[in-house]
């Protein structure tokens, strides 16, 4: 009877349409499976849980004590992401939902510390050493991005990644799309909060991007689909806003990679510090052109007048997968990014991909062995192929299937679509706005299972960049007070609340 009444629970996790209902199922199956007790108890191989309850006790003595000089002091020196080995995947294999309460208790007490300090007057912290203090920490504990993969109509699923993020408050600043995650990242980065519901939902997007060329056509453009559909797709759904116009309205920094036709040049990042009057659109534009399916593109920018103008105009642009699809180091020197969710959907990645949270032992060595040798030889009998050539198109195709085979296709979180044969079917072709909706829902349900290790992961990332922005506009409404200054007010503040 128990484990007739686990399949069907399992069943239901599957099927469930909202986080609260997986959340539900996820819980009773912890219970019923006795996933609990592993939860209570603190202690584990694949973490330093000493080192963990010790800081724990430490912080919640002194803010008992009110000594906040040295919870201060040990903020300052202790907060590292990864203390401890928190981010182990190999602590959320065990269960359905969460990890240990130990981790949740001391990712809870951190972040509550850490909007005291930044919310209420402390006169061992004026307002200068405050912003100090997190600017500081927040440059030493490093940023968090989403990155989108390229992956033509399976890229709808970065939709439904995005919304189960933004619902939870986990949704990074800092995104990164090439190709298909290019038109995800351009949609998200140009729209107000407000009007996101409606986007997830499809409403009022034309999903009309594709039309097949004439063979007429095909021979006279060299690509297979048509370009000026797809420019009209991305103009009507982005609008004629650039990079810097788009970070001013939503305040999200959106990074979307092309890579050059020309060998002597390198794959560029586009975002509003690299290219602040690129037009976005003209950016996915590029970075959708596919070789073969569609021509190399001329980036379009904004003069100084506001006028449309090229943008280096001898050079063209293919795909940014081809060469990074993924470029966390050039966010890293950017951003102070150091950690990555990556949503991948590329196709020819997926059959190769396997989730190190729920694999363990010799089955999973022999899977990666396996991977591995394939990806190794696979470039060797590229780059052997390539050998003799002289520079031309032949040459340049296996030059570049080599840099897709040599990238790297993972983030410290990966989320990535169950592989079914249909959606290999209808990779390429319009969707209808049900086929969107639907996309949406796989990337949620591929989420959820996420969300406790990607909570843990990047609050107290998240907690600090808020609160710098917190005390920029206290500053900006000129209610900043110096704490050293203002203690007896403070005080007496206090004995009247």
């Amino acid at each position: 009877m128990r484990s007739r009444a686990v399949a069907k629970t399992n069943k239901l996790l599957d099927k469930a349409t909202t986080y609260d209902t997986w959340r539900t199922h996820a819980v009773e199956l912890d219970a019923m499976e006795g996933l609990d007790v592993w939860k209570t108890d603190s202690v584990s191989p694949f973490y330093e849980h000493a080192l963990i309850q010790q800081r724990l006790v430490n912080l919640r003595a002194w803010r008992k004590a009110g000594d906040w000089s040295q919870v201060i002091f040990s903020l300052r020196e202790g907060l590292q992401r990864n203390l401890g080995n928190l981010a182990n995947p190999e602590l959320y294999r065990h269960t359905h939902i969460g990890t240990k309460y130990l981790i949740d208790d001391y990712t809870t007490e951190v972040t509550s510390l850490l909007n005291y300090l930044c919310d209420h007057d402390i006169p061992e912290l004026p307002y200068n050493q405050k912003m100090m203090f997190f600017r500081h920490t927040g440059q030493s504990y490093g940023r968090s991005a989403l990155m989108l993969s390229g992956g033509a109509n399976m890229g709808m699923f970065h939709m439904g990644v995005i919304k189960a993020l933004r619902e939870h408050k986990l949704l990074p600043r800092v995104i990164s799309g090439s190709s298909a995650g290019a038109v995800m990242t351009s949609l998200l980065g140009t729209r107000n909060e407000s009007e996101l519901d409606a986007l997830f939902r499809g409403e009022g997007l034309d999903l009309h991007s594709w039309r097949r060329l004439s063979l007429r056509e095909m021979f006279r453009q060299k690509s297979i689909m048509d370009n000026q559909q797809l420019e009209k797709f991305l103009r009507l759904n982005i609008g004629e806003v650039t990079f810097e116009e788009a970070f001013k309205k939503t305040r999200r920094m959106i990074n979307i990679t092309v890579s050059p036709v020309a060998r002597n040049l390198q794959p560029q990042l586009l975002n509003y510090l690299t290219t602040p009057h690129l037009l976005v659109w003209s950016a996915v534009l590029a970075s959708c052109a596919v070789p073969g399916l569609f021509p190399p593109v001329m980036l379009m920018s904004k003069d100084r007048m506001g006028q449309e103008k090229p943008w280096m105009s001898s050079v063209r642009w293919v795909d940014g997968a081809i060469q990074s699809d993924l470029p966390s180091q050039r966010l890293a020197e950017l951003y102070n990014v150091n950690h990555c969710i990556v949503s991948q959907t590329n196709p020819h990645v997926l059959p190769f991909m396997s989730d190190p949270a729920r694999k363990e032992g010799w089955v999973r060595f022999i899977n990666d062995l396996l991977k591995g040798e394939l990806k190794y030889r696979s470039k060797q009998v590229l780059q052997l192929a390539s050998y003799g050539l002289n520079q031309g198109i032949p040459k340049a195709l296996l030059e570049g299937v080599v840099a897709i085979v040599d990238q790297q296709y993972l983030g410290d979180v990966t989320i990535h679509p169950p592989i079914r044969g249909r959606d290999y079917a209808r990779i390429l072709g319009n969707l209808s706005h049900a086929e969107f909706r639907q996309w949406v829902l796989t990337g949620e349900r591929a989420t959820w299972p996420k969300i406790a290790i990607i909570r843990d992961q990047t609050t107290i990332g998240q907690t600090l960049e808020d609160c710098i922005i917190r005390l920029k506009k206290q500053r900006a409404r000129g209610s900043v007070v110096d704490a050293a200054s203002d203690v007896a007010p403070a005080r007496s503040r206090k004995r009247a609340a």
